[in-house]
């Protein structure tokens, strides 16, 4: 992982400097396509007044205003000039500035700037929300700093401080936006003038800035050197010169401050564990930028970089690398998707194919990660992943879209193939969500590790899977991923649907090549209909997974006729009785014989055995036959048994016997 982001920072400074691949992008529209602004709040000194301009964004706006995000810590003082909120501005950065600043000009305007625009609310109070924009003098708002101050310290007097200053902040934008007619959500940047001159254009905020990303590391150097009197040697190029073990980067997925992490346990060690020399830590640090600013991404709900790992390919650029994470855009299920399996499969060939023709080769890392404040927790790290693979994936789900058209109505499978992505996979697992977001991951990361890295998925844990979701649907289980909107559907039409969701799911998995299929079988000597015994074929069942469609069949031909007559008699419950003879906690061999020994009895009950006679003789054959030495596990038979009833429920309502009844 280290490895791969010192390559890219490599890249980004061939041509560039540090200053400049350490800018935070920012979205130059809103969700809703609407332009976003750029805030200049002008701080006049000759008419001490406070006065605003505005800016439209365009893809240069944060470098030509120097936005580097949060820089730091958590808690960490800024003194940059630009942020995408206003609340540092209206607070400590010009006197952290003033502190930062060499003694020059910009140095006496600072200070300035803070005896005629802040208020000191003394030393008693913390650094960060000591001063605040005297917002009494210099707004005509209904409020003043005194009240709102005092209700904050009713309201919470641990934070008071800090609800103050987020008050303020907030009333500063709502006014911004107020004042020049846009929603505060088209505010992408705020930034500062003195006397009308934007200060992130000056010469001494530009030098000021390129010594913050000098500074840091000799001081460092120093302070290691004599706390330690020992020589740093950097773990990646083996320099001695100006190391340091204090790693500053945007992505923090190490720790330096749990004494665990550190050798033998002695926070002072840590420097044993990762130390970087100057030049592999800006390499370090414009890669941690890039990765953030475009190589990251969604991959089914999971946050996600990832990080093109270049084998072989000469005159690498920024671009070049970008080209190759989007490879994986959009079967991720993000961004702005693909209408259709087939059109992203083309994509993805002419993305490929430019790519090839430049003689690039290079594989994937790609780390779900969750952020925790400053921090950035990882999940699961899948490297070597072989972009070839996406077109495999795009492949598997078209052909398995391809077949469904053919039984099932295209109104059905066209909701399919809006769905045939990487997140698919994710609504094939049952997680218990937890305050929003999946407190369960590492089961179906599992999955998406063997999927991208083509190996075998282990059959009785993606059998179990879709048990348990099942289940979940059917007993109405509230607080899973997979848990349906009881004001938008009902229970059986949102259990028919995730049946068939489950069946596609197989049928990908089987021609992706992640598990493997049956011994198929002779369906001849069954004597069946030939859009069943097709649709057989195309599946690849074998003897016992047939024999439990054919019984599934039945249950859905049942369940149709007790839907329709409660239906016609306006009864409320469960439409489809014949369901609750079904143990979704998984049916073995035994509970199959069971079930399959009362299916003649409610076939004639509901006067319909006639016409599914010779269907019950083919299952009756079959289960006979093979019942001695059963393979097929409880998991497994509940899902062949329910294959059967999603095919009778949901397949085109085509073919007709004399009497009008399909079949």
């Amino acid at each position: 992982m280290l490895e791969a982001m010192i390559e890219i920072g490599e890249i980004l400074l061939k041509d560039s400097d540090i200053v400049k691949e350490s800018i935070k992008k920012v979205p130059i529209r809103t969700r809703k396509n609407e332009v976003r602004y750029v805030i200049k709040m002008n701080f006049d000194l000759k008419n001490e007044v406070i006065s605003f301009d505005i800016e439209e964004m365009d893809d240069n706006s944060v470098e030509k205003y120097l936005y580097f995000g949060h820089q730091g810590g958590a808690n960490q003082l800024q003194w940059n000039l630009t942020y995408d909120k206003c609340n540092n501005i209206v607070s400590h950065v010009f006197p952290t500035l003033y502190e930062k600043l060499e003694d020059n000009e910009l140095k006496h305007l600072t200070e300035k700037v803070i005896k005629t625009f802040f208020l000191d609310q003394g030393e008693d109070i913390s650094a960060r929300y000591r001063y605040v924009l005297n917002v009494d003098r210099f707004f005509n708002f209904e409020w003043n700093l005194y009240e709102v101050r005092e209700e904050k310290i009713r309201e919470n007097p641990k934070n008071a401080d800090k609800n103050l200053l987020q008050f303020v902040s907030n009333e500063i934008t709502k006014f911004s936006a107020k004042k020049f007619e846009i929603k505060t959500e088209q505010i992408g940047l705020f930034t500062v003038c003195i006397n009308n001159q934007v200060i992130t254009e000056t010469e001494e905020y530009l030098e000021t800035v390129r010594k913050s990303f000098q500074s840091e590391e000799k001081k460092e150097t120093t302070k290691t050197k004599k706390s330690t009197d020992r020589i740093l040697a950097c773990s990646v190029c083996g320099s001695t010169e100006n190391c340091i073990s204090k790693i500053d980067i945007v992505t923090k997925f190490y720790t330096t401050n749990l004494s665990i992490f550190a050798h033998k346990m002695i926070k002072k060690n840590y420097d044993k564990n990762l130390v970087l020399c100057e030049e592999c830590h800006n390499k370090f640090k414009a890669a941690s930028r890039f990765m953030e600013n475009d190589l990251k991404t969604k991959i089914a709900g999971y946050d996600a970089y990832i990080l093109p790992h270049v084998i072989y390919g000469e005159n690498l650029n920024a671009k070049k690398i970008k080209q190759m994470a989007e490879t994986i855009e959009p079967i991720s299920g993000t961004g702005e998707a693909l209408n259709t399996v087939a059109k992203y499969r083309s994509e993805i060939e002419r993305k490929l194919s430019l790519l090839n023709e430049e003689n690039y080769i290079f594989l994937l890392n790609i780390m779900f990660f969750r952020k925790v404040q400053a921090s950035t927790k990882i999940h699961k790290l899948i490297q070597d992943v072989e972009p070839s693979v996406f077109k495999a994936l795009s492949d598997a789900f078209y052909d398995s879209l391809d077949v469904f058209y053919k039984y099932y109505p295209d109104a059905v499978v066209d909701n399919l193939s809006k769905r045939a992505n990487l997140k698919f996979i994710y609504f094939m697992h049952p997680i218990k969500l937890k305050d929003g977001g999946p407190a369960q991951f590492q089961n179906v990361l599992s999955t998406y590790e063997n999927i991208l890295t083509q190996k075998s998925l282990n059959m009785e844990v993606v059998f179990s899977n879709i048990s348990e979701i099942l289940t979940v649907i059917w007993r109405e289980k509230e607080g899973y991923n997979v848990s349906f909107n009881k004001t938008q559907t009902n229970r059986q039409n949102a259990f028919d649907y995730k049946v068939l969701d489950s069946m596609f799911y197989i049928n990908f998995l089987e021609r992706y090549g992640s598990l493997k299929g049956g011994a198929k079988m002779s369906i001849e000597m069954l004597n069946l209909k030939d859009d069943i015994s097709t649709y057989i074929k195309e599946m690849g069942y074998d003897e016992q997974q047939t024999s439990l469609f054919l019984l599934g069949v039945l249950i859905g031909a049942i369940g149709r006729e007790q839907s329709k007559r409660q239906y016609e008699r306006q009864q409320e419950g469960t439409y489809k009785p014949i369901l609750n003879k079904i143990n979704f906690n998984g049916m073995d061999k035994y509970r199959i014989m069971k079930l399959s020994n009362q299916i003649p009895e409610k076939l004639r009950h509901e006067k319909i055995l006639q016409y599914y006679e010779g269907i019950y003789s083919a299952h009756q054959y079959l289960l006979d036959k093979n019942k001695q030495n059963w393979k097929l596990n409880k998991d497994e038979n509940l899902f062949y048994l329910l294959s059967g009833y999603g095919y009778q429920t949901m397949k085109r309502k085509s073919e007709k016997v004399s009497d009008e009844r399909e079949v």
